[in-house]
């Protein structure tokens, strides 16, 4: 297939949208994409089976074997060729990137979690900081969680700095929206009629028992609190229990996306022994 052709060599209505999609939340949403650039993002976008919508390729450049699998991988893609100090201005790499890709932003539909017996999906409450966000789906996508999903108002899992924390697992791992705590209600009803057992579990710094301490055989929702406020009144009415991690020292709490790092391996231990430890 001979893929459409746009060539970019001016600071036209083409590279404003494509400066825009970089890094506006409200214009991803509106056009339905989302940049991505690196090589293991990229990577991970092909073997996941993303949906390429175009490629961004400096002009007159020489591609490395790498690029030249890409464009032949992903050849439904439209090429966008810009020319090279309008290419310096849209990549958010300092060593630049060989070349970007805009993929269509996938279904927030929560049937694409999965809810095998003895799964795993992690709710984020309101996450307010995309490095944050982006750290936790690189840890499930470490310890084999199922998927994602951001409950209420957060930053976009899909933003430039959530995909760089998360080092391309945000391409590996589903992550979808739930625009409250009635629609997580919705789908642990669905889950529940799937599977037998299905517990939520909230982290919280006084929780009524240490991650150390249980057993976290069957379906597992963790859910992970605001970095500021935790875990709203409505999510806690769901949790069967709230677990906290001992520490020691003068820190009061750990951040967020650490404490559920620590959380998500309790849990990998918990698996690896066949139930509780």
């Amino acid at each position: 297939m001979t893929p459409q052709i746009i060539r970019i060599r001016s600071e036209n209505a083409d590279f404003q949208l494509l400066e825009a999609l970089g890094r506006n939340r409200e214009k991803r949403r509106k056009h339905g994409l989302f940049v991505v650039e690196g090589v293991r993002p990229i990577n991970l976008a092909l073997q996941h089976g993303w949906t390429f919508d175009a490629l961004l390729i400096p002009e007159d450049t020489s591609l490395s074997r790498w690029g030249h699998d890409v464009l032949e991988r992903a050849d439904a893609a439209r090429h966008f060729l810009i020319a090279p100090q309008g290419y310096g201005l849209l990549t958010d790499r300092n060593d630049g990137s060989e070349i970007m890709a805009l993929l269509r932003l996938p279904d927030s539909d929560p049937a694409r979690l999965p809810i095998p017996p003895d799964g795993r999906v992690v709710l984020l409450d309101r996450p307010g900081n995309p490095g944050n966000l982006g750290s936790i789906v690189r840890s499930c996508d470490a310890f084999g969680v199922g998927g994602v999903g951001v409950v209420g108002h957060g930053v976009d899992p899909y933003s430039r700095e959530a995909i760089r924390a998360s080092t391309g697992s945000l391409l590996a791992v589903p992550v979808v929206h739930f625009p409250g705590p009635s629609e997580v209600r919705e789908w642990l009803d669905t889950a529940r009629q799937t599977v037998e057992g299905v517990r939520v579990v909230g982290t919280d710094e006084h929780g009524s028992q240490t991650a150390r301490a249980y057993d976290f055989a069957g379906f597992t929702v963790l859910v992970a609190g605001n970095e500021t406020s935790g875990m709203s009144a409505a999510l806690r009415e769901l949790c069967d229990m709230t677990l906290r991690i001992d520490i020691a020292g003068s820190a009061s709490s750990l951040n967020v996306a650490v404490a559920t790092s620590i959380l998500l391996y309790e849990m990998s231990l918990s698996a690896q022994a066949g139930g509780k430890l």
